[in-house]
């Protein structure tokens, strides 16, 4: 039963990542937390892998190239802001704070029509991820939203790559300090069907999404993931 209803978080996390850029985490990792408690955060990731791989290869040419090592220096340094910050402030009072700030970033999207990508903006929504990654575990909620007003295939495809490289960063991170198990391998192999299926699903949610609600779900995703996080952080 534990297995069935990991595929599903899974699969689930998989449509919305797949359609919209970001979310599988959202959904997947809470799931297999209360189900499998020690595969976390190492079985998502190892899932995680395959899946940015994939979206990055379905719509690569649409990859903003510039934009992609721009924000990935970025996101160097705000991970590094991150664990600054954690070492000087509660890590809940962190979490409401980046809860917040990500509600207020998508309500002020909200009212403005336009957002205009830059250089500056890249490179701004790419501190903002490595800081939200590190200390609130949200790092696709800032890049969603810098790239809220361009394609949607550009969203998706820029935000994997972008992803490819923080996962692959994170698991070498981790086995190197021995907390990746032949295991974690295991069950990534057997809840990767629904991975599959997820993905594959979400091209009909892409068609339906592109034609004039994507920027509107982007925003809605940001927003709710920010009152979750901020919910959490003021329960801890």
């Amino acid at each position: 039963m534990a297995v069935v209803l990991a595929l599903v978080a899974v699969a689930v996390g998989a449509v919305i990542q797949g359609s919209i850029g970001f979310g599988y985490a959202f959904v997947a990792v809470p799931a297999m937390a209360l189900l499998y408690t020690e595969a976390v955060p190492v079985t998502p990731l190892l899932l995680a892998l395959p899946m940015t791989v994939l979206m990055s290869a379905r719509e690569w040419k649409s990859i903003d190239v510039s934009g992609f090592f721009l924000i990935t220096g970025a996101r160097v340094v705000g991970t590094a802001l991150g664990v600054a910050l954690l070492v000087f402030i509660p890590a809940s009072f962190l979490s409401v704070l980046v809860g917040l700030l990500i509600v207020a970033a998508a309500l002020m999207s909200f009212l403005s029509p336009n957002f205009e990508v830059n250089n500056k903006t890249r490179l701004a929504g790419g501190v903002a991820s490595g800081v939200t990654s590190t200390t609130a575990a949200i790092g696709g909620a800032p890049l969603a939203l810098i790239y809220q007003d361009r394609s949607g295939a550009e969203l998706r495809s820029t935000l994997a790559i972008s992803f490819v490289a923080g996962i692959a960063i994170s698991l070498v991170g981790l086995a190197l300090a021995g907390k990746v198990e032949g295991w974690h391998f295991v069950l990534a192999l057997e809840l990767l069907p629904g991975l599959l299926i997820g993905l594959w699903a979400s091209r009909w949610a892409v068609k339906a999404l592109d034609e004039r609600w994507l920027r509107p779900t982007v925003l809605g995703f940001a927003a709710a993931a920010g009152l979750l996080v901020t919910f959490l952080g003021s329960q801890g």
